[in-house]
């Protein structure tokens, strides 16, 4: 039979690795959106992953404008609504990901494409409303285990971010 210190010490060094493993499935955790309808018409919530902001804002779309006419605009264009329709990323390479959500619904998913140091860029359209642009969210956090929600109501969408979870501020 072993004596109990060494017995203490195994049991702490299993302990510990097990902490580690769960500590390194946190690390490149990547964010988790939910998004919260309170209105009466469906959204589609659109998030891409860029290497940092400034890669991001220089993104290109093609819009159809107003007017009607269809035109090239840039994410940093996008920042503010401006009656934008049928917003779609015309730039290769950049992981994309589009969730729908109901009116009523809530929808929580986890955005695939994200490593660590990226920024998440959401790109909300009414589509009740020809596909139109009413809300752009940048999350520029580039820690783990983010959790990004949005709230999507008739008078207008709002958001908030947690960079990090309490288990990262545990582990820190």
């Amino acid at each position: 039979m072993a004596p109990r210190r060494t017995t203490a010490l195994l049991a702490g060094l299993v302990l510990l690795s097990g902490l580690s493993v769960a500590a390194g499935a946190v690390i490149d955790a990547p964010p988790t959106l939910t998004v919260e309808n309170e209105d009466n018409t469906t959204y589609r919530v659109t998030a891409y992953t860029a290497e940092n902001r400034q890669t991001a804002l220089l993104m290109n779309f093609a819009v159809t404008a107003e007017d009607g006419d269809r035109r090239l605009a840039t994410l940093s264009q996008l920042v503010w609504p401006e009656g934008f329709r049928n917003v779609t990323l015309v730039d290769d390479g950049v992981p994309t990901q589009q969730v729908t959500v109901e009116a009523g619904d809530e929808v929580t998913t986890t955005i695939g494409g994200w490593t660590p140091g990226n920024v998440t860029v959401y790109l909300v359209e009414d589509l009740g409303d020809n596909e139109t642009h009413v809300h752009t969210d940048i999350e520029t956090c580039t820690e783990r285990q983010q959790e990004h929600s949005l709230s999507i109501a008739e008078d207008g969408t709002g958001g908030s971010s947690t960079c990090a979870s309490s288990l990262e501020l545990l582990l820190s």
